[in-house]
Parts: C-alpha cells; sequence; structure tokens
C-alpha cells in the first residue's frame, strides 16, 4: 500500500452522523480538557479511545531520546491503537494540543462498539492495524529497549520472549552501541544489572523473569479472583463429553450433566485398580 494510502486509512475522518453514532454506541460523555492536559501515557494500562469533538489532539512518541510528533488529530478523528485491545500498555502519548472537547471510550465500551457497530468498527480497526504498520516502518520509534549484552544467557531470553510475543522493542548491544554507558547511568544501573527493560526515560525491570516481564507490559493479566462451584458427570469410560451446564439458583455455582447414568470406571494405578468413584 502507498504511504499516501496508508496514512488516509490510519487517520480517517469520520462525517457528524458517524461521530454522533459512535458516542451514543459507545455511551459516552462529552468531556473537556485544557490545553497541555495529557489524556494518556505510554506505558498506560487501559488507556481510554478519545473521539475529538473539537480542539486538536497530539500523539507522541516518548520512546527515543526526545518526544517526538506522530500525528495532530482534529474534529471527527480519533485516538487510539491496538494495544487498547489486547490490554498491553499504551506505546504513544496524548495530550491535548489546544482546548478541546472529547468523547472518551474504556476499553470494554470499545469492544462493544466494534460488535454493535460493524461498519465503524470497520474502519477503527484498519486504522489501528494502518498505525501499527506505521510505527513498525519508522526508523524513529523505538518501543520498549532492551539493555544487554550478546554474550548474556538472559539478554537472549528477554529478546526471544519479547519477539515470541510480538513486542516492540529495540536492542542496545553492550558490546557495540555507544549510547550504552549514558544510558545505564540515567537509569542509575551497572553492567551487572542488565539485562534492563526501559520505556523511554524510565527504568521498567531489571534482568526480570518472562513471567515478571509478562505482567508488566500487560501480556499476562492476573486471573479474577472469583471461587466457582463446578459439579459434573459422565456418562461412563467410553464417553467423557461434557453434554450441558445447568445454572444452580446460586449464580457461581454451574452443573455438568450427561444423558446417561454413570458407569463406575476403573484405572489401573500401578499393581492396584483404583475406582474413580466411590461405590453406591
Amino acid at each position: 500500500m502507498a504511504e499516501h494510502d496508508l496514512q488516509a486509512v490510519a487517520f480517517p475522518t469520520l462525517d457528524e452522523a458517524q461521530v454522533a453514532t459512535l458516542g451514543s454506541c459507545a455511551g459516552a460523555s462529552l468531556t473537556k480538557y485544557r490545553a497541555g492536559q495529557t489524556l494518556f501515557r505510554c506505558g498506560d494500562r487501559d488507556a481510554k479511545f478519545f473521539i475529538v469533538k473539537s480542539g486538536q489532539v497530539e500523539i507522541r512518541d516518548e520512546t527515543g531520546d526526545a518526544p517526538r510528533v506522530i500525528v495532530v488529530h482534529k474534529p471527527s478523528e480519533f485516538t487510539g491503537e491496538a494495544a487498547q485491545l489486547t490490554g498491553r500498555p499504551a506505546v504513544v502519548t496524548a495530550l491535548a494540543q489546544t482546548d478541546c472537547e472529547v468523547y472518551p471510550v474504556s476499553p470494554e465500551a470499545l469492544r462493544n462498539v466494534l460488535n454493535r457497530c460493524p461498519d465503524l468498527g470497520d474502519i477503527i480497526l484498519q486504522a489501528f492495524i494502518a498505525r501499527q504498520q506505521l510505527l513498525r516502518e519508522s526508523a524513529s520509534f523505538t518501543g520498549l529497549c532492551v539493555i544487554g549484552s550478546r554474550y548474556s544467557h538472559d539478554t537472549f531470553r528477554v529478546r526471544d520472549f519479547l519477539a515470541r510475543n510480538r513486542v516492540w522493542f529495540t536492542w542496545l548491544d553492550l558490546e557495540s552501541n555507544p549510547q550504552v554507558n549514558q544510558l545505564l547511568k540515567q537509569f542509575g544501573v551497572t553492567e551487572a544489572d542488565t539485562p534492563v527493560v526501559a520505556c523511554g526515560h524510565m527504568l521498567l525491570l531489571r534482568n526480570p523473569s518472562n513471567r515478571v516481564l509478562a505482567e508488566a507490559i500487560g501480556i499476562r493479566k492476573r486471573l479474577d479472583q472469583q471461587v466457582y462451584d463446578l459439579a459434573w458427570s459422565v456418562a461412563g469410560p467410553r464417553d467423557w463429553r461434557l453434554r450441558s451446564m445447568v445454572p444452580l439458583k446460586d449464580s457461581r455455582r454451574w452443573c455438568w450433566s450427561a444423558p446417561r447414568p454413570a458407569v463406575r470406571p476403573v484405572a489401573a494405578c500401578g499393581s492396584r485398580t483404583i475406582s474413580a468413584f466411590p461405590p453406591g
């Protein structure tokens, strides 16, 4: 796709009817921001999606040495990128360039919009995909910064983990990159602390495990700690398929059932035979 066409897809202008439909479909209320106020920052989780009603909203890349303006959204345009649908931290910063009025939409409400308003959903998704491509092709976009030695097993592990999960990052090699010593001093760490993971001028982690790294960048989310009870039965050793799920009086309790009476299966364990179900 040509650069001009990609820009048009990435930053579309909606008509008044589309803006009104999008605002009502998301259940959003008009909100005012003063010039200079931040709508969301790079690294924020669950950043909102904003539809610009009036004024201008500036999108900045703050992952490099100096902030860089990517685009300025004008009325009838919208902010956002794929991270807002996946639950990962925002990769850019948005601030009000002038006094502005916007419709803020939560990630959950945005997903509802994609389901309930398919025509608008297609425009939004295509814009997100195009914006992702433009950032990937930008020579100045850094994303996460991994500082570590090419000879370090942990540096390779961190890089491999990010690459497998398709997270944007830039690797700075201790042995060959001239900026490394300055960055380590800026973050207040030494070579012994590497590999380190940073975003812009903010140090995130020192030699993190894969699990800690996943939680920090939003790949792994903590599960709801709500406890549920589950009762289930099967038709026998040849038919372990679960046939239906029936809610009990308490909405947190569910019962799986099969159409035939259960036959008592047995399973061999060493020299003993153990019944899978108690008699009776």
